[in-house]
């Protein structure tokens, strides 16, 4: 069949339109091969710059913080001839002097300073997020104890364990009683409280209860007759029935006339009578350094063991701290047996 001009000419416009429809693709095609080149290019030559040798950084940093070689030396542990070498290496690596050396103390070339200002918050920043990616994979072991213990005799030590365990951080909480509680939270309890669900418990020792006083009071009582303290005034967290117990076990009659103040805490009542006049019932744990420290005096032969006054040591057997609390109660056990007034050492 043969073709009809028109359709002729229709196709060859057609053929002319896609031909030049495919050139800008073409061109576009072989534009983004070229800048693709050209960004591979730019990799590979980033890939390939040197950067100076870190261990010659350290040194110029540590010696231009320090103003010093010896200095700077003693704090990376090397010889001051290391540094110095360090140091001349990196301004061989740039091509130029980075250190006045004849200056005392040291002082930096502008293209020092100029080196220094980029290396010194590098480092800084360095510094920084190690120490806190460190920190934050590191575990807390979380402490609470009754007010008592926790502000007279634990706060004090915790210092001591840090110091002999630096792996293990520590979390310090009190609490003044066990409606308070939320023992879930924590993974050692310390204090006076039954035991806690999913824990299990340990008496930390036997726990004596004795009168404390001012060394001005102590004075003024009479030290072979225990029923002298009813002469002055007596401060109990029990609403009495600590001093009514205490009694008892002195086998001593109730006194005709009694002043009695009431407090929330056996260390509200301890700290009362610190500077004045009055009598607490106490222990180690809470008058024990201010009796050594001569600030109060313990009437310890007229001592006795309050039912409710026993610390017992709670904590998680299951917790994935259990190494930590392991070695932390080993620590706490061995503090509290030393700590303990030598008086009462042997006492039952």
């Amino acid at each position: 069949m043969a073709n009809h001009p028109d359709q002729k000419q229709q196709l060859t416009v057609s053929d002319r339109m896609d031909t030049t429809a495919a050139q800008p693709a073409a061109n576009t095609l072989s534009h983004h091969t070229v800048s693709h080149n050209a960004v591979s290019h730019n990799a590979v030559s980033h890939s390939v710059v040197q950067l100076p040798p870190l261990k010659a950084l350290q040194a110029f940093e540590a010696t231009a913080r320090l103003c010093s070689f010896s200095r700077a030396a003693d704090e990376l542990c090397v010889s001051q001839s290391a540094i110095s070498h360090q140091i001349r290496a990196l301004e061989d690596f740039i091509g130029m002097p980075l250190l006045l050396r004849q200056h005392k103390p040291i002082t930096l070339t502008e293209a020092g300073a100029t080196l220094y200002s980029v290396v010194g918050d590098c480092f800084f920043r360095l510094q920084s997020v190690t120490h806190h990616l460190r920190k934050t994979n590191q575990r807390v072991l979380k402490i609470v104890a009754q007010t008592s213990i926790a502000v007279e005799w634990l706060a004090p030590r915790l210092p001591l364990f840090t110091e002999q365990y630096p792996q293990i951080q520590t979390l310090l909480h009190m609490e003044s009683s066990a409606s308070s509680l939320d023992a879930a939270a924590f993974d050692v309890v310390i204090g006076t409280w039954p035991t806690p669900a999913g824990f299990v418990s340990q008496r930390i020792r036997t726990e004596w209860w004795f009168p404390v006083c001012a060394p001005a009071q102590y004075q003024l009582l009479d030290l072979t007759n225990p029923a002298s303290v009813f002469a002055y005034p007596l401060y109990s967290s029990e609403q009495g029935e600590d001093w009514q117990l205490w009694r008892q076990q002195m086998q001593l009659r109730e006194p005709a006339k009694l002043e009695m103040s009431q407090v929330s805490l056996a260390l509200l009542a301890t700290k009362a009578v610190s500077c004045g006049r009055g009598l607490a019932l106490s222990n180690s744990f809470i008058a024990g350094d201010a009796i050594r420290q001569g600030q109060l005096k313990a009437l310890t032969p007229w001592r006795y063991q309050l039912p409710w006054g026993q610390y017992q040591l709670h904590y998680r057997q299951d917790s994935v701290s259990r190494q930590e609390i392991a070695i932390f109660n080993q620590w706490l056990l061995a503090q509290a047996a030393a700590s303990l007034l030598p008086e009462l050492q042997t006492s039952g």
